[in-house]
């Protein structure tokens, strides 16, 4: 299977302890239709986001949050 993580960048290259905003495992079928691909890209822009306003906030402000989008 495939998997999509997504991180604020600041936690690259180091991902231990880090931030995940979405951590979901991606099969073909996931893909075949538009509306399951829309979702996906959905699910993937909020995780994007997510990690952008993560990299806004200062580095004091950081600590560990829980996973947002697990599937």
């Amino acid at each position: 299977m495939s998997r999509i993580i997504v991180v604020p960048d600041s936690a690259h290259p180091q991902l231990e302890g880090c931030s995940v905003l979405m951590n979901e495992e991606v099969r073909p079928e996931h893909l075949q239709d538009g509306d399951s691909a829309s979702q996906l890209i959905e699910r993937v822009a909020w995780a994007i986001c997510e990690a952008s306003e993560a990299e806004q906030q200062p580095v004091a402000g950081r600590g560990p949050r829980a996973m947002r989008h697990d599937r």
